[in-house]
């Protein structure tokens, strides 16, 4: 279970050899749908060099991933690779979520991502009531704000999410808030080790370096 937030380390095509660069990193992404060559392998080989928490995903591809297969092929490789992992992320509008929620083996993020403009309240409250009723294990919103005003109600439900909520502005409005939403509760960031996976992700140095400046509980030296 995650009690505060976590830095999560997104790892693509050279995961295998980049892991060892996101020693910093309270987390690990293992994108499979950006790796080269056999993801399997490379999930293997993330899990036999570090005991960090690992989250396995394969990203479907109306969300801004990269894989070419079937649904089904893409449903099959994340199973697998969950067998490596501690978490599993499935998107809420897969077309194989149900099946692969019937089959997996590890607490689930269910995510949802947009990545051309910012929903209405209800619409983000409706969708979390869906991850609810599929049992996420944390709820995962990427959202696309117009203005910087449309930042507000993402740390506003942040405040009031009533299970374990993950909330990405994305895009050069949003970019702040990868660093300040965790503040208001948002119980994952995530950062890059070599090139942003995502619309104004940072690193994940700077989200450290970011953390130690904002955290309200941190001891003053």
């Amino acid at each position: 279970m995650i009690l505060k937030p976590r830095v999560v380390a997104v790892l693509g095509r050279d995961a295998a050899k980049d892991v060892r660069a996101a020693k910093d990193a309270d987390m690990i992404e293992v994108r499979l749908d950006l790796v080269s060559g056999d993801p399997l392998r490379a999930a293997k080989a993330v899990r036999s060099a570090t005991k960090q928490p690992i989250i396995a995903t394969n990203r479907l591809q109306a969300e801004g991933g990269k894989f070419c297969g079937s649904e089904e092929e893409r449903i099959e490789i994340l199973l697998k690779a969950s067998d490596y992992a501690d978490y599993a992320d499935i998107e809420l509008r897969a077309e194989g979520r149900d099946e692969f929620l019937r089959r997996v083996k590890r607490p689930v993020i269910v995510s949802y991502h947009d990545f051309t403009h910012m929903p209405e309240r209800k619409e983000l409250i409706a969708i979390m009531e869906d991850m609810h009723d599929c049992k996420a294990a944390i709820a995962k919103i990427a959202v696309t704000p117009a203005a910087l005003r449309d930042n507000l109600l993402v740390l506003d439900l942040l405040l009031n999410a009533k299970m374990p909520l993950c909330m990405i502005a994305m895009g050069p409005l949003g970019k702040h808030m990868r660093a300040v939403a965790p503040i208001y509760g948002s119980v994952l960031t995530y950062g890059y080790i070599t090139k942003p996976a995502a619309p104004g992700q940072m690193s994940v140095a700077d989200l450290k370096a970011a953390h130690r400046l904002l955290d309200p509980d941190a001891k003053a030296v």
